[in-house]
């Protein structure tokens, strides 16, 4: 089972905690009551220019990213979703736009009746955490938490740094009824 969550700081500010329990008050679920006004909150404080948070994947229950990979939620969702493009074009797709320094790396497993996906995090400390699943559970959980990633974004008026975002998911949607 895959399990993909977009979480935002709870105040912006240039570092985060040290430890995943501290990030763990840092940050919160775009599926939380509280999300659209601190998201407002936050893009009223960075003038609509940027949105920190993290794109959590989880395989099986094992996390594969953390909030230990947070950056500009307006750039990880267009980056996460060109890997993806391009993963369904070439079997393979990564993006390594992070500022800080995380890759995300996607390969296909040609196998019957479904294939499987590799997804893989690797963090400039060189931690590496690799999740499978099938295809399908994997592209369906992109659809639907990139989905709710926009339908949240869009409820407040600043959606320009969206406009990347809003084409790859386009893209990317077209690209699966051909696929």
């Amino acid at each position: 089972m895959i399990k993909i969550d977009t979480f935002i700081a709870i105040e912006t500010k240039s570092l985060y905690s040290y430890t995943i329990e501290q990030l763990q008050q840092e940050f919160i679920s775009i599926q939380n009551n509280d999300a659209l006004q601190i998201l407002a909150k936050n893009l009223t404080k960075s003038k609509g220019h940027f949105l920190h948070g993290a794109i959590i994947v989880e395989i099986d229950g094992v996390p594969i990213t953390s909030l230990f990979d947070w950056d500009d939620c307006d750039l990880l969702w267009p980056g996460f979703l060109t890997m993806v493009i391009d993963y369904l074009r070439d079997g393979f797709g990564e993006t390594s736009i992070s500022l800080n320094d995380i890759q995300w790396t996607l390969e296909k497993i040609r196998t019957k009746p479904n294939h499987l996906v590799i997804f893989s995090s690797k963090r400039s400390m060189g931690a590496m955490t690799k999740g499978i699943c099938t295809e399908q559970d994997f592209l369906q959980a992109v659809l639907f938490s990139a989905n709710q990633y926009l339908t949240s974004r869009q409820q407040d008026t600043r959606t320009y740094t969206l406009n990347g975002m809003k084409e790859k998911y386009h893209d990317l949607c077209q690209a699966l009824k051909q696929f």
